[in-house]
């Protein structure tokens, strides 16, 4: 594919977390997951020829779907850590990360983690917000959002420079914060406030979040989670109210939490057994 058009138009994507403790990790049902995802990108009709695996198979990286399924079934589908999919055109892109179970120290505060980055001419928003709920019945996540970004950016949302024979990638700083504390949603804390979000009902616990979502924007509650809708200048008006919140992820205040320190004293705990 030409370098320089594949870094042209948009992509839409949708971010959804699951807070575990290593037992819920372990016991998370990812043959589910996959068949749900697999017939879903059928629908699409994407032509899907990557899938790179990481954990206990003995080849991490397939080029045909049935060659993908027939290597995870010879292992019942058991220590998915990491899955990758895309299609052949750059039209979709995958990223599950399930890493808790593959932990040598038990710890509470860790996350299921889907994103999923479309070309926006792939599937609208209507489309992903769709998706979303359906994702719902075999995730049962607690928090997700809806973007969009230009094609430049990767959906670990890092800036790609690409060269003659190599590109390379800056993290968005947003975005570590956010990837290490992802768990903190389980307590009613968000990363950002988007166009489409999905909350829980902790969410909507939080005196400084529900104050907001109650004046600005649509509110749709379903069983088990709401969907907050927002324009782009809603958008601001929520950021300017919610600007010292630490319900926040990405805000200072968030580092006095108390579910920051816990998530800090976890991550200690993991490295000094290393």
């Amino acid at each position: 594919m030409n370098l320089f058009k594949k870094n042209i138009g948009k992509n839409r994507l949708l971010k959804l977390y699951k807070a575990v403790s290593q037992s819920d990790a372990e016991a998370f049902d990812t043959r589910s997951l996959i068949h749900f995802l697999l017939n879903e990108f059928d629908q699409l009709h994407l032509n899907l020829e990557h899938f790179y695996v990481t954990g206990p198979y003995p080849n991490n990286g397939w080029k045909t779907k049935k060659g993908f399924l027939d290597g995870l079934n010879k292992k019942d589908f058991k220590n998915v850590h990491h899955l990758m999919i895309s299609d052949s055109d750059e039209l979709m892109r995958l990223n599950f990360r399930n890493w808790s179970h593959n932990r040598t120290i038990k710890i509470d505060s860790d996350s299921i983690v889907i994103e999923l980055m479309f070309d926006e001419n792939t599937i609208t928003d209507k489309g992903l917000v769709s998706l979303g709920k359906r994702l719902f019945e075999v995730l049962s996540f607690e928090y997700g959002y809806i973007f969009s970004q230009s094609k430049i950016f990767s959906i670990s949302e890092g800036k790609i420079k690409n060269g003659i024979f190599f590109y390379s990638e800056k993290e968005n700083a947003e975005y570590q914060k956010w990837s290490k504390y992802s768990a903190a949603t389980k307590f009613g804390f968000i990363r950002n406030v988007y166009k489409l979000n999905f909350l829980s009902p902790n969410h909507l616990e939080n005196e400084d979040l529900n104050k907001v979502v109650k004046s600005i924007g649509q509110l749709n509650t379903y069983d088990h989670f709401s969907i907050w809708t927002l324009t782009d200048s809603e958008v601001e008006q929520a950021l300017k109210l919610l600007n010292l919140s630490s319900v926040l992820v990405k805000n200072e205040s968030f580092n006095d939490t108390e579910i920051c320190q816990k998530i800090d004293d976890e991550i200690k705990k993991i490295y000094t057994t290393l």
